[in-house]
């Protein structure tokens, strides 16, 4: 007869309770399809969340340069309809271009393609 020792039946319980864990943590989270090109190429992008009811101002978060084909993290309950998601591309000699979205456009606009699509073109700047 084969018996398993109580250890072993112990760290089986632990590490299936710790995956439940990690996966439920995670599950919080959505992985938002991003193609961001620039007409021309070479532009930095950045993205925030505008919290309706936030006392100050949320900070840009960078995400690389364009042509820009990737996969942002946003947290479940980050787009409420009432908050505002904004892109900008910079390039110096250019002006900024700014592209923005209540959550729920966002939201809408991703589920029917899958991708959020944004290819501006950079106007020259005089200064």
């Amino acid at each position: 007869m084969n018996v398993t020792p109580p250890w072993k039946t112990a760290a089986w319980i632990c590490c299936l309770f710790l995956c439940s864990f990690i996966t439920g943590g995670c599950s919080s989270r959505q992985f938002i399809n991003l193609n961001i090109h620039t007409e021309p190429e070479g532009s930095h992008l950045v993205y925030r969340i505008a919290k309706e009811r936030a006392e100050r101002e949320s900070p840009w978060v960078y995400l690389g340069v364009t042509p820009f084909t990737g996969v942002s993290l946003i947290e479940e309950g980050d787009l409420e309809s009432g908050d505002k998601i904004s892109f900008k591309v910079m390039r110096q000699g250019y002006l900024d271009q700014v592209k923005e979205w209540n959550g729920e456009q966002f939201l809408d606009e991703y589920e029917e393609s899958g991708v959020i699509f944004w290819t501006p073109r950079l106007i020259k700047s005089n200064q």
